[in-house]
């Protein structure tokens, strides 16, 4: 068994929460793919993902292995930065830019080797300090951002409302017995231009302060909205590899980033930009060059 491409097959599966996009995101067939997790399973002793018709789960294992496997990877491609005889670039992304763009990326930059690190917020910023990335998608004010993606609600509510206002998680009174409905703000959205205006309106709209819950691991919000009818702040996309519905936030929030570091002409930086958007279900801003 080759373990780091194992590994690489695991960390995209379990980041897509989908075979299929996993195996896209490793330019591999789909039964490669699952072979190879199969394979990672077996030599490991444990199960690492939950498969259902729907999308693919981590299980406790899972979950323990991921930000190793993704440690592992990472060093991998610093090795094959550092020795490789053909030019590379590496660009540190958010979890949600799906297969589909990151190729379109790739056939948009003829003549270099593109690698993709995905990573939380800080943990881009330091790659990008630290020289393990080239260039950064790092949050930013909306209206300096390069990339801006609308902001909702995501929720498991049958009856999707047009708009979402945040006084629908006061439980009703036969429902007092059960933990408060919280929203969840993830590390993407930790910013000033997001998190206060999320709290203002939660605060008008009557909800406890603990209401909020801001830096929420991602797999543990996504199970709460599912476990205790909690929600999570976030793009549409998101919502969707989710499997859960999504409505606009009566007080409408974007999420900007801008792109930072060197090794693009202007011409390909605007290009790159403009896909970056599009795998994340966002649109161009006016920060863009």
């Amino acid at each position: 068994m080759d373990l780091v491409a194992s590994l690489r097959t695991f960390s995209a599966v379990a980041h897509e929460r989908s075979f299929t996009r996993g195996a896209e995101r490793c330019g591999q067939p789909q039964p490669v793919a699952s072979r190879r997790v199969a394979a990672l399973e077996r030599h490991l002793g444990v199960s690492l993902l939950r498969r259902s018709s729907r999308k693919v789960d981590l299980t406790a294992e899972g979950e323990r292995l991921l930000p190793l496997a993704d440690d592992v990877l990472s060093g991998v491609e610093r090795i094959e930065r550092a020795f490789g005889d053909a030019e590379g670039l590496v660009v540190a992304v958010p979890e949600g830019v799906e297969a589909r763009a990151r190729a379109a990326i790739r056939r948009g930059l003829p003549g270099l080797r593109v690698g993709f690190t995905v990573a939380d917020p800080p943990e881009r910023e330091v790659a990008l300090g630290t020289g393990t990335a080239a260039l950064a998608l790092l949050p930013t004010a909306p209206d300096a951002g390069e990339v801006l993606v609308p902001l909702g609600i995501a929720h498991v509510d049958r009856r999707p409302p047009a708009t979402f206002h945040l006084d629908r998680l006061r439980r009703p009174v036969r429902q007092r017995d059960l933990p408060a409905r919280a929203v969840h703000l993830l590390a993407e959205d930790d910013v000033p231009a997001v998190r206060d205006p999320l709290r203002t309106a939660a605060f008008a709209a009557g909800l406890r302060a603990d209401q909020v819950v801001v830096g929420t691991p991602p797999a543990e919000a996504w199970t709460r909205v599912h476990e205790w009818d909690d929600v999570v702040l976030a793009g549409a996309a998101e919502a969707r590899r989710e499997g859960v519905a999504w409505s606009p936030l009566a007080t409408p929030l974007v999420r900007g980033y801008r792109l930072d570091g060197t090794g693009l002409t202007p011409d390909q930086h605007r290009a790159l930009v403009r896909r970056l958007a599009e795998g994340l279900g966002g649109e161009v801003g006016r920060g863009a060059a």
